[in-house]
């Protein structure tokens, strides 16, 4: 599993950064998972090793342009691109409509199916192939959310001495059970939970939206491998410029990790007046004094692989 920051900016692009967009790469699949798409996004793509093509899941944060302006441009080019299967839209409401009248207005006729889940209207966790997705709401200036990815489609691994306890000998039945299938042997129904177990633990990853309240997390946080979230000032500068913002600065943000022993903390979504270099020293200095887990600021195109737990 692993992620790959294809914006990483605050509200509007440098020469260095691009907006927010952040893809997510899962274990022998070409399909991936993108949160958010801000203006240029699918110019970043074409800098990636990901293609238009392989993308099943969008995830919107929230409205603001910098999260959404990209989507019905690179809509428009997936469909040009010759996929087909359905894509998955997970987006606040207002943020769906935007899409659709856009795509009306601009004479767009998508190839392949657009399901939309309305955040708003979730009662429950999404499950795909890829991942399940919990949604967490946050704080922000427009309702915003949160993404918690945990990993499926993990390679399974045969109970060998369970089996033979149980006087079931080797057969194709043990390559049905591997695959996760319930099969029929000598009578009897062997249920595939029962005589397998996951290869590694599930990876689970949280990429937020923009957020003034990291303790939102809180419910979430247990278990998370890797936390991403805004730092779009020092917790000075956010004073200055002003709460109004509705943003996180990078000493809540750390504190908050190292409250909740979070193993690795990737802070993004920079505002402007840190892009250049040596600037986003200052936010790495004040984070790094309230966190000491594995802390990463990141740049655009920076990739972090997210190592299996395996299990024996």
């Amino acid at each position: 599993m692993k992620i790959q920051f294809l914006g990483t900016s605050s509200g509007s692009p440098s020469l260095s950064r691009n907006v927010s967009a952040t893809a997510i790469g899962f274990e022998k699949s070409k399909e991936w998972l993108l949160v958010d798409c801000g203006e240029g996004t699918q110019h970043q793509v074409l800098r990636s090793e990901y293609t238009v093509y392989h993308l099943s899941i969008i995830c919107i944060t929230h409205l603001h342009g910098d999260h959404c302006y990209g989507l019905p441009e690179l809509l428009a080019s997936m469909s040009m691109s010759g996929r087909t299967k359905t894509v998955n839209l997970v987006a606040p409401k207002k943020v769906v409509e935007f899409i659709h009248s856009t795509l009306v207005l601009t004479d767009v006729a998508l190839n392949f199916e657009l399901h939309c889940h309305m955040v708003e209207e979730l009662d429950a966790a999404l499950d795909f192939p890829l991942c399940r997705i919990d949604v967490i709401k946050l704080q922000h200036r427009v309702p915003s959310y949160g993404f918690k990815l945990t990993e499926k489609s993990i390679p399974k691994k045969l109970l060998i001495d369970k089996l033979t306890a149980h006087g079931i000998e080797p057969g194709p039945h043990f390559n049905a059970l591997q695959k996760g299938l319930d099969v029929s042997f000598n009578g009897k129904l062997l249920v595939a939970d029962n005589f397998t177990y996951n290869s590694w633990r599930a990876r689970v990853v949280i990429i937020c939206g923009d957020n003034e309240k990291p303790n939102l997390l809180k419910p979430y946080i247990d278990g998370v491998d890797v936390l991403v979230h805004e730092a779009t000032f020092t917790h000075r500068d956010l004073h200055k410029v002003g709460m109004h913002t509705g943003h996180s600065d990078a000493k809540r943000v750390a504190q908050f990790a190292q409250e909740h022993q979070v193993p690795q903390l990737v802070l993004f979504h920079f505002s402007v007046r840190y892009h250049g270099s040596g600037l986003l020293s200052q936010l790495l200095a004040e984070a790094s004094a309230y966190y000491d887990g594995h802390l990463r600021l990141v740049e655009d195109f920076d990739l972090l692989l997210i190592d299996k737990h395996i299990r024996k």
